[in-house]
């Protein structure tokens, strides 16, 4: 049996590897028949013994192998695709895939076949929110419907740091409420900053230095300000070129092909007008070669901000 898990959302993928391994290691008394290969390091014949080796006072052998197409070696993966029409019966072969591989190379072709094949999506809207509604019941807690639009706002598709937010929220209180979530979750600095976004593209050195005192007071990192203003510009470019590419996109595709919540798109969008591709092209540079001195300390991080602020303003 050949399995292939692959996607974005590596939370649900990887509980689904996890769910699968403990199902696994229960039904055959321990992980003895249990491998995992890493598929950057791991060699063809490495590979090809695991998947031949016999089980061990069982039936099956459980073979993971992540990251093959990803990262692993395109010889391996060529000699991959002609070997799976040997495994063994004996054998359960799965592969695992964060994000998304190349979906032109003759591997992926011949494991992305339907019964074999799942892809782990994004979640959004309704999804995301019936995902959120169940962790917090699943943990003792209850949320209300606003407080529910309110953490998908803050949080995202995230659902690494999504299950990390509700943790903390229900060990906070078992009634997850609005003021809890604008106490608790760090969102706060998230919307202040996307705040100073806003004073850069509109060329407002006053406010846009107000607003990043604003985040310096509330106790922000200055590292972490500056890779949230990263972030921000980036989607910027992202979906300042797709609107290049297809200024008749509708704002529903734009979300999708962009990877961004609809929420998010919304900020994004009222201030993508301000810039021209190129000058957003510029400005990321510019950013990241600020992160770089930042992170190695060619220049102090407070100064270094205020001087960003001051450039991006021009």
């Amino acid at each position: 049996m050949i399995l292939f898990f692959y996607g974005q959302d590596s939370y649900r993928l990887w509980q689904k590897v996890r769910q699968l391994k403990e199902k696994f290691i229960s039904s055959s008394l321990g992980d003895t028949n249990l491998t995992t290969l890493n598929g950057k390091t791991a060699s063809f014949d490495e590979i090809v013994r695991q998947i031949l080796a016999l089980p061990f006072l069982s039936k099956k052998r459980l073979v993971i192998i992540e990251n093959l197409l990803k990262e692993g070696r395109k010889e391996t993966q060529e000699k991959v695709v002609d070997f799976l029409k040997k495994i063994p019966e004996s054998t359960v072969l799965v592969f695992v895939e964060e994000n998304l591989p190349d979906k032109r190379t003759s591997l992926f072709k011949k494991l992305n076949l339907p019964k074999v094949s799942q892809e782990f999506k994004l979640l959004e809207n309704e999804a995301l929110r019936q995902f959120v509604i169940k962790e917090v019941v699943d943990k003792g807690g209850e949320i209300e419907a606003a407080a529910c639009t309110k953490l998908i706002e803050y949080v995202g598709s995230d659902l690494w740091r999504m299950e990390n937010e509700i943790n903390k929220l229900v060990t906070y209180s078992s009634q997850l409420t609005i003021e809890n979530i604008e106490l608790l979750v760090q969102s706060r600095v998230q919307s202040n900053i996307f705040n100073l976004i806003e004073a850069t593209a509109s060329r407002n050195p006053a406010v846009a230095l107000r607003e990043l005192y604003k985040l310096f007071h509330e106790g922000a990192a200055e590292i972490y300000i500056l890779t949230m203003i990263v972030y921000q510009y980036r989607n910027l470019l992202i979906v300042k070129d797709i609107q290049e590419k297809m200024p008749q996109i509708s704002r529903f595709e734009l979300a999708k092909k962009a990877r961004l919540h609809p929420f998010v798109l919304g900020k994004i969008l009222t201030v993508s007008g301000k810039y021209q591709l190129e000058t957003l092209k510029k400005i990321y540079e510019k950013l990241l070669d600020f992160e770089s001195a930042l992170k190695v300390g060619k220049i102090e991080s407070r100064l270094a901000l205020e001087l960003l602020v001051f450039q991006l303003t021009r």
